[in-house]
């Protein structure tokens, strides 16, 4: 699913992500477990191709990365660490406008809506603003929007940073569900309980080194 050989990112004199292996299987949450500023996200970045490596070897899905990544992510889907849902936007909206980032028709997509806001919890709030969410939500919402094209694989940046104990609670059940409907998942987190929760495999990162 997701293969990095000997893969290195420097900005300037600070490496960022010196030398990391990695190789995810199919169907398991595999977690890259650090404390902030460890090169997590830049190693998913480079990972999905949005920033290339100064060396190393990347294959997502089969494909060359960064050479044939816009290929690769179409199987893809992301929720960044950072909420980037469309303000101007309801919540239903969020997702169909999504899907069409994918090539996928507004016929195909709109059948595949209302799963996922059962999916998410937010049945009732299909036509609410995204100012009126918590952001509990708001993270349940970026999961189901990085569900609407089917992927093989999931990456998901520190899911529940900043979320209280039952939101996070939440997320991990969400997470949980996925797996066992055989996705693949690749998950960043700090949190030592989250990853003995969710993951079957991990390596800890630190200082841009992966062990």
């Amino acid at each position: 699913m997701l293969s990095l050989r000997r893969v290195r990112k420097a900005y300037g004199t600070n490496e960022v992500v010196c030398g990391v292996d990695l190789e995810l299987d199919a169907g398991e949450c595999f977690g890259l477990l650090g404390p902030n500023g460890a090169g997590k996200t830049t190693t998913l970045r480079l990972a999905l191709g949005l920033t290339d490596p100064d060396a190393g070897d990347i294959r997502l899905l089969g494909h060359a990365v960064p050479r044939d990544a816009r290929e690769a992510r179409l199987r893809v889907g992301v929720v960044p660490q950072s909420d980037n849902l469309d303000p101007d936007f309801t919540v239903f909206e969020n997702l169909l406008v999504y899907g069409r980032y994918f090539g996928l028709r507004d016929r195909d997509i709109a059948p595949r809506i209302p799963p996922l806001l059962e999916f998410a919890g937010l049945q009732a709030r299909a036509d609410a603003r995204i100012q009126t969410l918590s952001g509990g939500m708001k993270r349940r919402l970026s999961l189901a929007r990085a569900l609407i094209n089917d992927p093989d694989l999931i990456f998901l940046d520190e899911p529940t940073t900043g979320l209280d104990p039952q939101a996070r609670h939440l997320i991990w059940e969400r997470l949980k569900r996925l797996v066992a409907q055989g996705k693949t998942i690749l998950l960043t987190t700090h949190f030592m309980d989250e990853a003995e929760r969710l993951c079957r495999r991990l390596a800890v990162m630190d200082r841009g080194r992966s062990s």
